[in-house]
């Protein structure tokens, strides 16, 4: 559990918590035309993330700082979020974009965990600044063999810096 929280940070920071638990999967979800042509140049190349955990209601699932590298690219229709390190990458949904401010989300069902990580990030040249925001339903049952639903949620301030390239 606690190993898919901070790879999915990763991914987030996009997308980017998942990256270690998926590491041997691709997942797609394509953008729109209008929306990807909108997305600042920029946005695409390596960063270093700094994550700082500002909220959570569980303290023990998420950490409290963390740093990641993502490399995002444009492939055709697809945003790909990569970790350099893992070699993972991840497919990210654009939500949507304004000028220099860039929303994406990741979601992913494994078994009993349903994950969604949003992110939104203002871009300012070689440096961003955002949220990433991420929750848990955990399925479990009772002693009654009811389903019953945990959530776990935790919010993050992150800071991104681009690698000269």
């Amino acid at each position: 559990m606690k190993k898919i929280l901070i790879l999915s940070l990763s991914i987030c920071i996009f997308v980017l918590i998942n990256i270690y638990v998926f590491a041997e999967e691709s997942f797609v979800l394509k953008t729109g035309i209008s929306k990807i042509d909108n997305v600042p140049k920029e946005f695409f190349g390596t960063w270093s993330v700094q994550a700082t955990r500002t909220f959570t209601n569980d303290e023990k699932s998420f950490a409290k700082d963390l740093t990641n590298l993502w490399n995002l690219r444009r492939n055709g229709n697809v945003i790909e979020l990569g970790n350099p390190i893992t070699g993972a990458t991840a497919k990210v949904y654009l939500n949507n974009v304004e000028d220099k401010e860039i929303t994406f989300t990741h979601s992913e069902e494994e078994g009993n965990v349903k994950y969604r990580d949003t992110v939104i990030i203002t871009i300012n040249g070689d440096t961003f600044e955002g949220i990433n925001e991420l929750a848990l339903e955990i399925t479990k049952k009772d002693a009654k063999g009811k389903p019953k639903n945990e959530y776990k949620k935790a919010t993050y301030k992150i800071k991104g810096f681009k690698f000269l390239q």
